[in-house]
């Protein structure tokens, strides 16, 4: 790359990131400028909520303290005071008909075991099934609302219920059997709102009310039914609630203030459903009529309206104050500055690509792990340490092996090779065939990679952030991914080294301002590091066990393999070898780059207890219908928008999108660079003119970035916590890609046919590992048995007289300096 390109180069990336930037300051603007939404629900009147639930819960009896716990254990308070108390009314009045469904159902609800909670269900499934059993309703009503969706040999037993006439039984069995099949459900609930007895009518609207969507024309016949019933009566308010709630937002207002007037004038019943259904649809507005009704003299009533007011309390929005923007702005504008300052002083290709191939290994260590570490990273491990516990980050004990392992068995190979990409090495021993291969397996697995990044961006922080729907994650991966592609390139390598720097700093401490604040408001360490192993988290195992999700020992083999695979065959980290003057500066790089990851990865892990303490402490900052585990993957940036201080809030924010853009523009590079010198260049016919390398740039980015945009709407059907999506969509080709590299420099009698039936077998390993479940085998196989499937299928293969057999690699002599 010449002057005149670097100057045109420059021109182009400038004018496209000062449109990024534009767009940046509107945003910025528009949010800065934007009135906060404020809830009434204040800490005083949250806390004599609370104290409405635990007073119930502590004096009422049977159903009424049923209730009470339920509404405890949903908005996150008093779990362990629960469980033993219902233990308790399970040794009393176990037995004792109707109200054993009921401790059952608590006992369900409150266990953290699934054997036992398995085991309380199993118990309510037989008192239904029991034909002659007295609590049956009871025993569906509950099934239903557990969500159980009943077995191929249970479905018909409900289903005859629910067919059996228009009663209670009728009602409630349709509930299981809508949470197994929504249409037959629904459609039989439908046609019992017109049953003779008003409370089978009402019984049917209760359970469609809590129907997550119903089926095409049942809201149409609800309202019909609705509008028949008598005014004031229980079915007319079961009927109203019912509808308000599964209303479009075109048309719930007006049933909302039917749920008002019966929240008014209603009698205890109507009064306690009423304040539930405003639990779930209600706003600021209605906090003072429910905060009246805390008065009540009924407990039900009260209960009622300490549910709703938790519940509009935690749906309060909470976004970043308009300090945090203006410093995500100049975060931004501070980026492109640095840029734009490295843009001019890029005169060749290895300047662009390699940093002149003398750059300080220390920053290019720190540009490694910043760039392998991205957004995903920085939230997985909290959100697992939260959700599954602490095994996780055993993997920092194997770090020294690996760095061992890369630094004298690796690094050398690549340093005495002068190559652009990695996969010029496979051309040179096993043909051109193998790096083709090589470069298309890289491509896919980096595009999957950028996809991940995007969507936990965009699902994990700015959606949170932003206060905006879930409906909304794939237009701003969009607009994500349009912004990374006109940021791309600024300033070349050394540009992408000094930023990745000063986002590793921005990172780490944002951890450890995190763990200080929240040790300062708990009252210390010793307030949330834990003493003994949570319920939640997975149990804890070291050896193999092929069957359990994760083990000590399987976390070592898989970051072993992860670390070694990644280093011995990824562009981009194979270019950061090559942008170090020697293998002695290789070798220091990469030590740096393990070092930070060590350090951060203890910090994140002690990160992820804290939060895990502080959120069980206020559960009230939790969004409504979310609870410590299932929102694990989102309790830091939660954290980082109500827990830190203002322009803190925006600095964290701003890190993490820069990690992103950062990972995503060095993905974007070196997939551009594949593209241009393993497929463009390589196979251009040498008597044609030469292409245009700002055209071919500009056209691979924005290729690249759509393909990235693409996958990215896919990610969200893959199962599993952030660190089982990075395992299974972001992992899945990391062990094939470095199958090439293992048969081209460490096999003698490797041919091209046998690294072909070695990569394709350890990627069609890794795919039914992680999709299909072979063998049984949980997510943290992946790696590890595609390595040894490849391993060994490779080597045999190459056997077999088929193909082109490899030749030593070719270049110079090892490094001196090695």
């Amino acid at each position: 790359m010449n002057a005149t390109v670097s100057t045109r180069v420059s021109g182009v990336r400038w004018g496209t990131s000062g449109l990024m930037l534009t767009l940046l300051l509107v945003l910025g603007t528009r949010i800065f400028g934007a009135s906060p939404s404020t809830s009434e629900v204040t800490p005083a009147l949250r806390e004599r909520a609370v104290e409405a639930l635990r007073e119930a819960f502590q004096t009422q009896t049977q159903w009424k303290r049923v209730h009470a716990a339920e509404a405890l254990l949903r908005q996150g308070y008093d779990r362990e005071k629960v469980l033993a108390t219902f233990e308790e009314e399970l040794r009393r009045a176990g037995d004792e008909p109707k109200y054993r469904i009921g401790i059952r159902r608590v006992l369900a609800r409150a266990s953290t075991d699934p054997v036992q909670r398995q085991q309380r269900i199993d118990d309510i499934v037989a008192c239904f099934l029991d034909s002659e059993g007295p609590d049956r309703v009871h025993a569906a009503e509950t099934l239903g609302k557990l969500g159980w969706k009943p077995a191929a040999e249970q479905m018909q037993a409900f289903v005859k219920a629910a067919e059996s006439g228009e009663t209670s039984l009728a009602a409630y069995a349709c509930w299981p059997v809508a949470n197994a099949d929504p249409a037959k459900g629904q459609n039989r609930l439908a046609a019992l709102l017109d049953a003779a007895d008003p409370g089978v009518r009402g019984q049917a609207a209760y359970v469609l009310r809590h129907q997550q969507r119903l089926q095409p024309g049942v809201w149409e016949q609800l309202v019909r039914a609705a509008d028949k019933q008598e005014d004031g009566s229980n079915a007319q308010m079961a009927m109203v609630g019912a509808a308000c709630i599964q209303a479009d937002p075109a048309h719930r207002a007006e049933w909302k203030k039917k749920v008002l007037k019966f929240a008014e004038t209603g009698t205890p019943g109507q009064r306690y459903q009423a304040c539930l259904v405003l639990g779930q649809v209600g706003d600021a507005s209605d906090v003072p009529l429910l905060k009246s009704l805390l008065d009540a003299e009924e407990s039900d009533v009260r209960v009622g309206a300490a549910v709703a007011l938790l519940r509009i309390d935690r749906r309060r929005p909470r976004s970043l104050a308009g300090l945090d923007w203006v410093v995500i702005l100049l975060y931004a504008l501070g980026m492109l500055l640095v840029g734009w300052y490295y843009s001019g002083r890029t005169q060749t290709q290895d300047d662009y690509l390699l940093g002149g191939r003398a750059m300080r290994p220390w920053a290019v260590g720190l540009s490694l792990f910043a760039t392998l570490l991205s957004t995903i990273s920085y939230l997985a491990v909290p959100g697992e340490m939260i959700k599954h516990g602490p095994m996780i980050v055993s993997s920092i004990f194997v770090l020294p092996v690996i760095a061992v392992i890369v630094g004298w068995g690796l690094i050398p190979f690549f340093m005495r090779l002068k190559v652009t990409t990695a996969y010029e090495i496979l051309e040179q021993r096993l043909g051109v065939s193998t790096r083709i291969l090589g470069s298309l397996i890289f491509l896919v697995l980096r595009l999957m990679w950028m996809a991940v990044i995007i969507y936990a961006t965009t699902s994990k922080v700015l959606v949170p952030l932003l206060g905006w729907s879930e409906a909304t994650v794939p237009w701003i991966c969009a607009v994500l991914g349009i912004l990374t592609v006109i940021y791309t390139s600024m300033g070349g390598l050394r540009a992408v080294v000094f930023t990745d720097v000063v986002q590793t700093f921005i990172l780490f401490g944002g951890a450890v301002l995190a763990i200080f604040l929240i040790s300062t408001r708990l009252g210390g360490v010793g307030a949330w590091w834990p003493t003994a192993w949570a319920p939640t988290w997975d149990p804890p195992k070291f050896w193999f066990d092929p069957s359990a999700r994760i083990t000590v020992a399987a976390v070592w083999l898989s970051t072993l393999v992860w670390y070694v695979c990644t280093a011995g065959s990824d562009q981009m980290a194979i270019q950061r070898y090559l942008a170090t003057r020697d293998t002695k500066a290789a070798r220091r790089m990469y030590f740096t780059s393990m070092a930070a990851s060590a350090a951060v990865s203890v910090f994140l892990a002690a990160l992820g207890l804290a939060l895990f303490a502080y959120f069980r402490t206020n559960p009230y900052l939790i969004p409504d219908g979310q609870n410590v585990s299932t929102y694990a993957d989102r309790l830091f940036t939660r954290f980082i928008i109500s827990g830190l201080p203002a322009g803190v809030s925006g600095l964290i924010i701003a890190g993490l999108l820069a990690a992103a853009m950062s990972s995503l523009s060095s993905g974007v590079n070196s997939s551009c660079s594949v593209v241009a010198v393993d497929f463009v260049e390589r196979f251009r016919r040498s008597d044609r003119r030469a292409v245009d390398p700002i055209r071919l740039a500009r056209a691979s980015s924005w290729a690249v970035g759509l393909v990235v945009v693409l996958l990215s709407a896919g990610v969200v059907f893959v199962q599993g916590n952030l660190l089982e999506v990075t395992y299974k969509v972001v992992n899945l080709l990391v062990t094939p890609l470095f199958i090439l590299f293992l048969m081209a420099l460490f096999v003698p009698w490797a041919t091209t046919f046998g690294t072909w039936i070695g990569t394709l077998s350890s990627t069609a390993v890794a795919i039914g590992i992680a999709f299909f479940h072979w063998f049984d085998l949980s997510f943290i196989w992946i790696m590890p048995g595609s390595l040894l499937v490849g391993a060994v299928a490779g080597t045999l293969a190459s056997l077999v007289p088929i193909g082109r057999k490899g030749v030593e690699a070719g270049g110079n002599s090892p490094d001196p300096a090695g």
